[in-house]
């Protein structure tokens, strides 16, 4: 079985940019799990407050965008 997608760029650049990118959105919400499960499992967080733990999970989220090259579509 074969699925062609098609885009009418630069129309569709940021629909483009969700599907060819989905591996990597998938990769960082793992990362996201992963990294909040060893914070709640082992204890291993400095945080004190609900605000500092959010803080922590957007930094987590922001860095892995960053180095997937991936952005929030607009």
């Amino acid at each position: 079985m074969k699925a062609k997608l098609e885009f009418d760029l630069p129309e569709d650049e940021d629909a483009f940019n969700v599907a060819s990118k989905a591996m990597d959105w998938a990769l960082i919400a793992w990362d996201i799990e992963q990294q909040c499960r060893d914070w709640v499992k082992y204890d291993n967080h400095q945080f004190k407050t609900i605000e500092e733990a959010l803080q922590g999970v957007r930094d987590i989220i922001n860095e892995a965008m960053a180095e997937k090259g991936v952005r929030f579509p607009v």
